[in-house]
């Protein structure tokens, strides 16, 4: 009936209202840099409003644990962040109703950084070493604490970590042998290399690197009540990689029109674009990494879940033996739609 209507005020002329997105928050667990200019660029482009989203990037500082209440309680629809504190619940008998849906870092985004020269050469070689981190309380420390029992490694008996931050500050300490290494994310990496620090990378087991970094999550009752919604949201976001990919200086610069005031001057254009899209690679690297085991946009491993789960155990976050079902933390059943375009006119179009 709708159809007909429609043709029929086409066909008198008449002037029919706009109909608008609907406003669709994705809490970020950090405040919103140049790193998520994807789904800027996505949305410049027009993948989001094709279904019929209006996306509103909203940063949330304080992290995971901050944003999973957001999606807990509805404040927002989608969040971002890392399964821990999902997996915790659940593994403590007091599970939250939200469930991630789409991969979005598809892997761990962590490694280990040293100087070229370097003594340090693969985990065993940290045995007796200082090694930097964020902070104590950053999300990675579970992980970084199993890879080293992995190789047989305590801390803090073998290994010390030294809460040094980020940024030029950390890399100082770096370079003045206060640290043997940092282990940071991949895009603090690239910042280094920007900086002029040179640096060697030394990745995480093929058994850890898996665990994926950022995942978009939803509450149960959108996931029942609202699955185009989901659907959009996962492949509007799966097109706006592929786009990016494909045109990155073009897509960090769509970050530009989300912060006006991060717009360098024009001399120092070029700098910022070829630091921006740095960030970009460095987190593509997670993306790539999971590609290359499963080609699909946005899909989960369940048995990384498991795994995860031994990592916390391992730190004291979930008790030891604790059964953790992955269904009551990820859901692949939206896969299917989220890959449903085509990724060369996508490319095509963001060139």
């Amino acid at each position: 009936m709708k159809r007909y209507i429609l043709a029929a005020a086409l066909l008198l002329g008449l002037q029919l209202p706009a109909v608008a997105n609907e406003k669709v928050v994705l809490a970020i667990p950090t405040s919103v840099g140049a790193q998520y200019s994807d789904m800027l660029y996505g949305k410049e482009l027009g993948y989001f409003a094709e279904e019929g989203i209006d996306l509103q990037l909203t940063g949330f500082t304080g992290g995971t644990a901050v944003v999973v209440p957001q999606v807990a309680n509805k404040s927002v629809l989608f969040g971002l962040g890392e399964p821990s504190l999902l997996i915790a619940n659940v593994a403590k008998k007091t599970p939250l109703p939200v469930r991630y849906v789409y991969s979005y870092l598809a892997s761990t985004t962590y490694d280990f950084a040293v100087l070229p020269d370097s003594p340090i050469k693969s985990i065993p070689d940290f045995k007796g070493k200082k090694v930097g981190v964020v902070s104590m309380a950053a999300g990675n420390i579970m992980l970084t604490r199993a890879q080293f029992k992995q190789a047989g490694l305590a801390v803090p008996n073998d290994v010390t970590l030294v809460p040094v931050g980020s940024g030029p500050a950390a890399w100082k300490q770096l370079q003045e042998g206060k640290v043997d290494a940092l282990n940071l994310w991949f895009s603090e990496d690239a910042r280094m290399v920007l900086g002029g620090v040179p640096i060697r990378r030394i990745p995480h087991s093929e058994n850890l690197r898996p665990i994926f970094s950022s995942g978009m999550m939803a509450h149960v009752d959108t996931i029942k009540e609202r699955p185009q919604l989901v659907a959009g949201m996962g492949r509007a976001i799966a097109k706006s990689s592929v786009a990016c990919a494909a045109a990155r200086e073009k897509c960090v610069r769509a970050y530009w029109r989300f912060d006006p005031t991060s717009k360098p001057t024009p001399d120092k254009e070029a700098e910022w674009v070829k630091g921006a899209v740095a960030v970009l690679e460095a987190n593509y690297a997670a993306i790539d990494y999971a590609l290359k085991r499963n080609p699909q946009w946005g899909a989960f491993d369940p048995a990384v879940i498991d795994t995860y789960v031994k990592v916390l155990e391992q730190g004291g976050t979930v008790p030891p033996g604790a059964t953790v079902p992955p269904g009551e933390i990820v859901t692949n059943q939206f896969v299917p739609e989220f890959n449903k375009f085509d990724a060369l006119v996508v490319q095509r179009a963001a060139r």
